[in-house]
């Protein structure tokens, strides 16, 4: 019997059922007090422990934690890694729109709120979203907005549900940290936005229909430009790469994909290519089969270089990866890592981490350490 299966699921509620009634029917009665209240006591605590797995096995067929047995048991994912195209090949090739290229940090920068510190925290009020939204700011060490040393740029992107402290506590931050004080990549700074406004709304990263949040021009557009103005940064589309997972890893590869005058790259740890609302009912938007990567990709491939991680046993990230991977040609460069099983959760992509921001620092000049 699969672990996500149906089947598992009814046996288990049906089980519940079972102790239930015989904990309400106090059944079967023993003659002796002691033992009636001994058994009465472990029918009630069965039946809790039943109730709290089948909302576990519920969560898990919804998310696909764990797709199996084996996934469940721990054993160590084994993969192939896949190469499209040269990364060098990416930079040589022009590509539609000025990017951030025209815009000029002033010459005096806002003053930040936490002065000192690495960590900054902002709320940004955002014309896109209607609404004020979370920034957190990683700087790099030794940043000094009086300097005109300029960085360049890791967007950070969380999963769904999630927050952008998500991202720091997923690991990724310390993982771009380490690879950075090895000597493998440029120290940067690593913007990490509220990507989901509000919080329980599933964007997709796309803009919405009349009235909606606009969530890929926040991203693509205004945040990019509120970046430039409080930070020392750097502007070519070669110093800029959008970095998630699940969610996250979605709206990065869009970014890339969808806007190469400013993100020149993208990491995407179990994301997918295509936007996937799950339960919640797709907004309004306007042609949204703009957003569908793979069909772009196959009628236009794009001038980025691309770092992807899924698994085959991930049914929300494995299909349409595999059908970006088949699509992608010249200009488009991508490394892919495809295990051959593991759910969708972090302790699947963790490990992989290094190699991810390794490969950033190798390939993307503007990250070269």
């Amino acid at each position: 019997m699969a672990l996500t299966s149906g089947s598992l699921v009814a046996v288990v509620v049906a089980l519940l059922l079972v102790v239930f009634v015989a904990a309400v029917l106090d059944l079967p009665r023993l003659r002796h007090r002691w033992a009636s209240v001994t058994a009465r006591g472990a029918k009630v605590a069965v039946v809790a422990a039943l109730a709290v797995l089948v909302s576990a096995l519920v969560l898990n067929d919804q998310y696909l934690f764990y797709v199996s047995w084996s996934d469940l048991a721990g054993s160590a994912p084994s993969g192939t890694t896949t190469t499209v195209g040269e990364a060098s090949a990416v930079w040589g090739t022009a590509v539609a729109g000025t990017g951030l290229t025209t815009l000029r940090a002033p010459a005096t920068l806002p003053a930040l709120p936490a002065p000192g510190r690495r960590r900054q925290t902002f709320s940004v009020a955002s014309t896109s979203l209607g609404q004020r939204v979370q920034v957190v700011v990683e700087l790099p060490p030794g940043y000094d907005p009086s300097s005109p040393r300029v960085y360049p740029v890791v967007l950070g992107l969380h999963g769904f549900p999630s927050t952008p402290l998500s991202y720091v506590q997923a690991g990724l931050l310390a993982a771009e940290e380490q690879q950075a004080e090895a000597g493998r990549l440029a120290q940067a700074v690593v913007v990490i936005p509220q990507i989901n406004a509000p919080r329980t709304y599933d964007s997709e990263c796309v803009d919405g229909g009349a009235g909606g949040p606009q969530v890929d021009t926040w991203l693509a557009r205004e945040l990019p430009r509120w970046v430039v103005e409080h930070f020392r940064v750097r502007t070519d589309r070669t110093s800029w790469a959008a970095v998630g997972y699940s969610f996250g890893g979605w709206c990065a590869a869009s970014l890339a994909v969808r806007h190469p005058d400013v993100y020149g790259a993208f990491v995407s740890f179990q994301g997918y290519f295509r936007p996937d609302f799950g339960t919640t009912v797709a907004p309004a938007v306007p042609h949204l089969t703009g957003y569908d990567l793979v069909r772009l990709e196959r009628r236009s491939p794009v001038a980025v270089a691309g770092w992807v991680e899924t698994s085959k046993q991930d049914s929300l990230s494995y299909p349409s990866t595999v059908a970006f991977l088949r699509a992608a040609r010249a200009p488009t460069a991508l490394t892919a890592v495809v295990l051959q099983r593991g759910g969708h959760r972090e302790s699947v992509w963790q490990p992989l981490m290094p190699r991810a921001f390794q490969w950033l620092g190798r390939s993307v000049p503007g990250f070269h350490p």
